[in-house]
């Protein structure tokens, strides 16, 4: 048998005149130098043909797990933001919207900044040069593996291709619009309408998103996911107009317009909704990467929205300062320690935002928002002393039972659309 064997590896396998059902690859018109051609012109990563991925919704308890902690950590760091931002801004005296929303905004290229420095030190034995080059190949690759940048290739193939980094810088400040957009509505519209219409309001987020992902992303909104975007809205209604104590000064500014307000308010609610479909769609790769390995592209992604922050809206502060519209006054020590907590929680919150988007939907992420509402009225009630209502309850319950069935429709039941 032994023999017998190794007589007959002793042919070729497909040698010429052998009488074979098997064809070979010349024959389809592919030799050695063709194959190597047509790799070439992919421009799909490598790690893509060698490595093959599971879809993240495939991941089971461990993504579900992830996803829970990136959830948990953006609602605490939004509310840690909120109750920063009221106690410098009410208790100690230092009420700059305009500058606030600035410095937040641009804080967003820390998350980076840091991501950049841990890669940094683990390959610390290799060149700067060969580090640098070999971060700025892996971003382009995975940016070629966005949806939008291959259509937009495909469709300008007669023309130069355009450069990776160049479509996501392109992108990145269309979605800085929308993000600055988003935040000057919610001060110019606090000026004009009540707190409670706007929190009521810019919670509509979560539509807009539903909305948006539709036409932009050609998601398939399951009934549970719209049953749960529904809830969700009447539940923020609830706790926002549900305080039948509250009261207001009719000699204040403040909420004498409401209708104008409330009209900035949708701008702002519809701009923030934009912005995390756009992102959605403009930084998120098509292949079924891993959570780890989506984080360098989101992370870049997001932090250019802060650079761009940077360079582009400090005229607008210092043109508010000369118009007295907001006169800038340097915080003292006490302040700017409430205004670093400030700032590192919203960034890491709005930089966690991305992230769920990326790895979830926009929906999904957009309920990050509206958690934070009903964890912020029990803060209040836990730092200040402002009891709950009644309607904070039953509002903060509709909130739970919407993102319940919102988890189910995303983890459970998109699997079978």
């Amino acid at each position: 048998m032994a023999t017998s064997h190794k007589h007959d590896q002793a042919e070729p396998f497909l040698a010429t005149g052998r009488n074979s059902d098997d064809v070979e690859l010349s024959h389809l018109g592919f030799d050695g130098q063709q194959v190597s051609s047509v790799h070439d012109h992919d421009r799909t990563p490598d790690s893509h043909h060698l490595q093959p991925k599971v879809p993240p919704q495939q991941k089971g308890r461990g993504f579900a797990l992830l996803v829970g902690a990136a959830l948990f950590t953006t609602v605490i760091g939004f509310v840690i933001n909120t109750e920063a931002t009221e106690y410098f801004e009410s208790e100690l005296g230092w009420k700059k919207p305009l500058a606030s929303m600035y410095v937040t905004h641009s804080s967003l290229i820390l998350p980076w900044i840091v991501n950049i420095v841990a890669k940094r030190i683990r390959h610390r034995k290799l060149g700067f040069g060969a580090w640098v080059k070999q971060n700025i190949d892996q971003l382009s690759d995975s940016i070629t593996t966005i949806d939008a940048y291959q259509t937009g290739v495909s469709d300008s193939a007669k023309a130069r291709p355009s450069s990776p980094l160049k479509f996501l810088f392109t992108t990145m400040g269309f979605l800085t619009i929308a993000l600055t957009a988003s935040g000057m509505s919610w001060f110019i519209a606090l000026a004009w309408t009540t707190p409670a219409d706007l929190t009521a309001i810019y919670n509509c987020a979560t539509f807009f998103a539903a909305a948006f992902s539709v036409p932009l992303l050609n998601e398939r909104l399951g009934l549970w996911s719209i049953v749960a975007v529904g809830l969700s809205i009447v539940g923020t209604f609830v706790i926002a107009y549900g305080d039948t104590t509250a009261k207001h000064d009719p000699t204040e500014k403040i909420g004498t317009s409401r209708l104008f307000g409330n009209i900035i308010a949708c701008i702002g609610a519809l701009a923030f909704g934009l912005y995390e479909v756009l992102f959605k769609k403009w930084a998120c790769s098509s292949q079924p990467l891993s959570p780890q390995q989506s984080l360098p592209l989101t992370l870049f992604a997001s932090a250019l929205t802060g650079f761009y922050t940077i360079i582009a809206l400090w005229p607008g502060l210092l043109a508010a300062h000369l118009s007295s519209v907001e006169p800038f006054v340097w915080p003292s020590a006490r302040v700017w320690l409430w205004i670093i907590i400030a700032v590192l929680s919203g960034s890491i919150s709005i930089t966690l935002l991305a992230v769920l988007v990326v790895w979830t939907d926009p929906v999904f992420g957009s309920f990050a928002n509206v958690l934070s509402v009903f964890f912020v009225a029990l803060s209040d009630w836990l730092i200040f002393g402002l009891s709950p209502s009644l309607a904070t309850y039953a509002g903060g319950g509709l909130v739970i039972v919407a993102f319940s069935l919102l988890t189910w429709d995303t983890f459970v039941a998109k699997k079978d659309r």
